[in-house]
């Protein structure tokens, strides 16, 4: 009788585990319920629009979460996509960093060119003060409407 007790105790606790361990690991970190708002702006450097750039929303001091991306266009215009393709940028606080990392002449690394060629000839076109996620100064505070965040830099 007590070996009855014991397995049936045994199968229960185990089934409970199972349950809450399911619970626990469904949907939680699932990116399609994060809410994401319109985020674009206009990066600027010494009074020019910056074309081809890389600007990235990196969540910064207490703030978890994934970062969004953008690239400019010839006119220095970003929208920003959240890491999973969709459009927007979670609210919250983040670090801006602002980057081009090319061939020494500034252009576009050709698409056959393999990354750790990249890496070994391409040169960051931004000075670190922008560019350096450890560095950057560059602020934004995403609020629940989204918005415009132009960027102003100095490349000397």
């Amino acid at each position: 009788m007590q070996n009855r007790i014991t397995y049936a105790a045994f199968w229960r606790t185990g089934l409970l585990c199972s349950l809450f361990l399911m619970a626990g690991c469904s949907g939680g970190g699932d990116e399609a319920e994060v809410s994401l708002l319109p985020v674009s702006g206009t990066i600027m450097a010494d009074g020019q629009p910056l074309a081809d750039v890389a600007i990235t929303f990196a969540p910064d001091g207490d703030q978890i979460g994934k970062p969004a991306y953008g690239r400019t266009d010839a006119s220095g215009k970003y929208e920003l996509a959240f890491s999973d393709g969709r459009m927007g940028c979670p609210p919250g606080s983040y670090r801006v960093i602002i980057s081009k990392f090319a061939q020494p002449d500034g252009s576009a690394f050709p698409p056959d060119v393999p990354p750790e060629e990249q890496t070994a000839i391409g040169i960051e076109h931004i000075p670190p003060q922008y560019s350096d996620p450890t560095r950057t100064k560059l602020l934004a505070e995403v609020t629940p409407q989204g918005g415009e965040f132009p960027f102003e830099i100095s490349m000397k």
